[in-house]
């Protein structure tokens, strides 16, 4: 992918992300100003420039529904470097891409690039946070407690929230059989596939039958459940593996619709 390319990507991102705040405070009064800019200063078509843009939109609170598609390698890549930058720090990286003309020679542009690289930068090297939960996550999870606390599906107990202590599942329920383990992933239309982090896969793997998958589909209209049990043994995943990304596991549409 060229240069221009990539860093068109990352402006896309935070044109998704911030949806209308992110067009204003870069001082344009359109997403169709803005994107049209956005090509005329990287050279980028502006077609080009909505297109990454509406890639990124099933994982973000706006009112797009966006492609509903899987993510390619660059795109995943975009989201894992940057969806724990708060979004003051995003405002700032773009306004360097845009505006700063001699942002190619800087330290920073050279980060960008380690992004898109397929070769390992030791000093980039972490531990995966690759968890797409936007606001999408947050609705899918929100219904999950709604319905679980009137059916008590997939199993009656009580529940504990775990999202925050990144052990490989949002949530727990403790009853006399013991603890079973809730990943809950969101869905902005009625398929689409879903990406687990390492950590969620090995987990899934390890508890098995403890371990369930809740699919909520059409989180943005008319939200409905779906529960597999022991997803690790039932869903066939392709592993996926990135510079900044160590690895992920992802789950196509077909296979979930199956």
């Amino acid at each position: 992918m060229k240069k221009n390319n990539q860093l068109a990507l990352i402006v896309a991102y935070f044109l998704s992300r911030c949806d209308r705040d992110a067009y204003t405070r870069l001082g344009y009064s359109s997403f169709t100003e803005a994107t049209k800019e956005v090509g005329k200063i990287l050279g980028v078509k502006q077609a080009t420039v909505q297109n990454m843009r509406d890639e990124f939109d099933p994982y973000h609170d706006n009112p797009r529904v966006g492609w509903q598609r899987e993510l390619a390698g660059s795109r995943l890549k975009v989201m894992e470097a940057f969806q724990n930058t708060d979004d003051e720090t995003m405002l700032e990286i773009v306004k360097e891409i845009l505006f700063n003309s001699n942002f190619q020679e800087t330290d920073e542009f050279h980060d960008i690039s380690v992004v898109f690289s397929d070769k390992k930068q030791n000093r980039h090297k972490r531990e995966s946070v690759f968890i797409l939960r936007g606001p999408t996550g947050k609705k899918a999870e929100n219904f999950f407690i709604a319905n679980f606390e009137k059916s008590r599906n997939p199993v009656d107990g009580t529940l504990t929230d775990r999202r925050e202590d990144g052990c490989g599942y949002d949530f727990e329920i403790k009853n006399s059989v013991g603890l079973h383990f809730i990943e809950v992933k969101g869905l902005a239309s009625e398929s689409g596939g879903v990406l687990f982090t390492n950590k969620e896969w090995k987990t899934a793997l390890m508890h098995g039958d403890r371990y369930y998958l809740v699919l909520v589909h059409n989180i943005a209209a008319q939200p409905s459940l779906k529960i597999i049990r022991n997803p690790a043994a039932k869903l066939k995943a392709k592993k996926n593996i990135y510079t900044t990304v160590q690895v992920s596991w992802s789950i196509s549409s077909l296979i979930l619709e199956s």
